[in-house]
């Protein structure tokens, strides 16, 4: 009898600590690992940083959303980084954020098509700075870049239009960037997406699409008009990989 009391309170002691034990745990994760869709103080800071610097992502209003992933993935090609979407040292250190404290969780394409803002930002609520004119491509010479890897590649043609889209006709390019010259197509298996090019006749460019039809040593060059990318018709030509 007396063993039984004293059993039952230790073991009402022991269901009390081991459920407070558990609660203090999953709060501490909760603080350190912010959600995507979550409100920060760091990505507070990100979108400030990057709206500054001219990677436009939106109100800053702490939620990371589709826009923070294509200004991330544009400073980070930019910047000469993995194309990943991802806010971890180095991109941190490249935008001149702090890198004391925990980091900004990372952006997926498909984590921010889920969650939207239930309303949008009027244009009286948010002021976009100037836009900056999409950077000029390079069409230097492959003398500049020897001692990279390079690859022969069959090269073809294509523009905005419809023809050359469908079914995807409006859509930026696979990696959230616009349509314009020095955007190609490749196939992710043959090269990464995000990886800086220089196309033989073409110039620098930036693998950010992918094309059914665009497999193995397939390049598809985006030019500014179809007649432009009908000029080029289909020609053999030396990749390099930079």
């Amino acid at each position: 009898m007396l063993s039984k009391k004293i059993i039952i309170p230790v073991f009402i002691f022991l269901f009390l600590f081991t459920g407070l034990f558990l609660a203090r745990n999953d709060a501490a994760m909760a603080a350190s690992n912010p959600s995507e869709g979550s409100r920060s103080t760091e990505a507070v800071q990100l979108q400030e940083t990057l709206n500054t610097q001219g990677y436009w992502c939106g109100a800053v209003d702490g939620i990371l959303n589709s826009e923070s992933y294509q200004s991330v993935v544009s400073f980070q090609i930019k910047a000469n980084l993995v194309a990943d979407g991802i806010v971890g040292l180095r991109i941190r250190q490249a935008l001149g954020l702090s890198t004391v404290t925990s980091s900004t969780p990372a952006i997926t394409p498909e984590s921010t098509a889920v969650a939207e803002p239930a309303s949008l930002p009027t244009s009286a609520s948010v002021t976009k700075p100037v836009s900056k004119p999409a950077p000029t491509v390079s069409r230097g010479s492959s003398s500049d870049y020897q001692g990279k890897r390079v690859i022969t590649m069959v090269a073809t043609g294509y523009d905005g239009c419809y023809e050359c889209n469908k079914p995807y006709y409006g859509q930026p390019s696979y990696i959230g960037l616009p349509l314009r010259r020095g955007i190609v197509a490749v196939d992710p298996k043959v090269i990464p997406m995000g990886t800086r090019l220089y196309v033989e006749g073409y110039g620098e460019a930036i693998a950010a699409d992918q094309g059914n039809a665009i497999k193995g040593n397939r390049i598809d060059l985006f030019f500014d008009s179809h007649q432009q990318g009908l000029s080029w018709g289909i020609k053999t030509v030396k990749v390099t990989i930079l």
